[in-house]
């Protein structure tokens, strides 16, 4: 009956995560994963060395695509894999390590989860951040209950995968040698050799995650802001089920009805799954030795990457993002699960019922708002207004992407203080060559700044129109 029960879930989950999945456009990040997996391997390994992720996630994607297409649902299904493997991986984690009960609501919980929906569906790394981190987590604590050799070579290989995925695998690792150093220190030292085997293949991505920090601490320059404590209850809201970015309208406004709405569900949800986790807590004392252990695990695995990338943030350029945190929301289901088994209150039945019912809302905001970034929705825009003769200045490669029109586009360079001035002066020299400039700007401020106040000294403001997180301007010629 149970077996039954899991087969439900996993069709569930696989459902939940193909459901609409080239429903919406491709935003600015998927647009860089496509831009990496269009080049040849050489070109790929050449130009990851300045992005900030490692290059394995882009790698299966140059080969997925070769063999099914460059589709947005081609695109967006690796991902689909990753997490529908995510809950099978749940569930044999907590079915071997904890109890057949806590497997079937952990995995349940993870294939209804929006914030693992949401990851599932889009063509980023993080779902595959998120299952190496499982398997790694498997086979640590495979070793520390059995400690066979191959356990080993499982635990090295997944964690030089988890490294070459993000570098937030760090901190997967760093829960791990915690709990070794100071429950099992009688096997640190092979756990440090697995490690060091494990960090001698990454070196050479290590090398260049130095100089990308070095030019980062030179600069002062990072896109995200340094972290409060409101951030670190929007990880745990997410984690919930409260659907990220917040419900906006066109213009960018925050819809401040459904934000409530949405995120007090969500927030009702937390409430009820942090209650299970303090029950949980309550109970320790009634585990096994065995159990304790892995009851310590979940929680490392679940603090740690939370904790020391939010603290580290609030010294150093900050790099806390709720996303890279990924792995931790399993942890956090399976604690709730467990405080879930040991509760056996007359409440019981009515917390399913409304743990079930948030949840189906919570997927039905999902569903039905604007998620992503209206890529496709501009570009059609634009090219449905363009003429032969414009010129469409467009500098993010997803707009590229879906662009079929035969119009003249440019990119033009990032703004720095050297190059200032040769870009006002190409953007004048641009204004005198065309009648009709069509500007398509997207997370880019400086430069935005820059061409609207040039083109506006020479040409007229004819249009102005937003999408999420796309805004477009069209100048035209002025009439004498």
């Amino acid at each position: 009956m149970r077996s039954n029960v899991f087969i439900f879930i996993l069709a569930l989950s696989l459902f939940l995560r193909i459901f609409l999945l080239d429903f919406e456009s491709l935003w600015l990040d998927e647009g860089s994963s496509i831009k990496f997996a269009k080049l040849s391997i050489p070109e790929l390994i050449k130009a990851s060395q300045a992005d900030g992720n490692p290059p394995l996630y882009y790698l299966i994607l140059h080969f997925w695509i070769k063999i099914f297409g460059d589709s947005e649902f081609s695109f967006r299904f690796p991902s689909v894999i990753f997490g529908v493997l995510i809950v099978i991986a749940v569930y044999q984690f907590c079915l071997e390590f904890w109890s057949r009960e806590v497997a079937i609501f952990s995995s349940f919980m993870t294939g209804i989860s929006v914030f693992q929906i949401f990851y599932s569906q889009e063509a980023r790394m993080y779902a595959l951040l998120c299952l190496l981190s499982l398997v790694s987590f498997f086979y640590f604590v495979k070793i520390l209950k059995q400690g066979k050799f191959k356990h080993y070579v499982f635990y090295t290989f997944t964690n030089i995968l988890l490294l070459y995925t993000h570098l937030y695998a760090f901190f997967t690792i760093f829960a791990q040698l915690i709990f070794v150093a100071f429950q099992e220190g009688k096997k640190l030292k092979v756990f440090l050799l697995s490690l060091f085997i494990s960090f001698l293949f990454f070196i050479p991505r290590f090398l260049i995650v130095l100089k990308q920090a070095n030019e980062i601490l030179i600069s002062g320059e990072f896109w995200l802001p340094r972290p409060d404590f409101i951030d670190f209850l929007k990880t745990l809201i997410q984690f919930a089920g409260a659907t990220y970015p917040m419900p906006r309208d066109e213009f960018g406004n925050v819809i401040l009805g459904r934000f409530i709405i949405e995120y007090s569900n969500s927030a009702i949800l937390l409430f009820i799954m942090l209650a299970m986790i303090v029950f949980s807590i309550f109970n320790f004392k009634e585990f096994s030795h065995e159990k304790r252990k892995i009851y310590l695990i979940f929680w490392l695995w679940f603090i740690i990457p939370i904790l020391v990338p939010f603290a580290l943030s609030q010294f150093l350029t900050p790099f806390y993002f709720t996303r890279y945190a990924i792995a931790s929301s399993i942890a956090f289901y399976c604690l709730a699960s467990i405080g879930f088994e040991n509760y056996n209150g007359r409440f019981r039945k009515y917390i399913v019922y409304i743990f079930l019912l948030l949840s189906v809302v919570n997927l039905g905001w999902y569903y039905g708002k604007t998620n992503k970034e209206e890529w496709r929705e501009a570009v059609k825009f634009v090219e449905e207004r363009a003429r032969g003769g414009d010129l469409i200045i467009a500098n993010k490669y997803v707009f590229y992407y879906y662009s079929k029109k035969d119009v003249v586009k440019i990119k033009l360079p990032d703004v720095s203080e050297q190059n200032k001035n040769v870009l006002i002066d190409e953007l004048n020299s641009l204004s005198q060559k065309y009648k009709r400039i069509w500007f398509v700007s997207s997370h880019q401020p400086k430069l935005e700044d820059i061409v609207v106040k040039v083109l506006s000294n020479s040409m007229s403001l004819a249009m102005k129109k937003k999408f999420l997180g796309i805004e477009i301007f069209l100048f035209e010629e002025i009439k004498r």
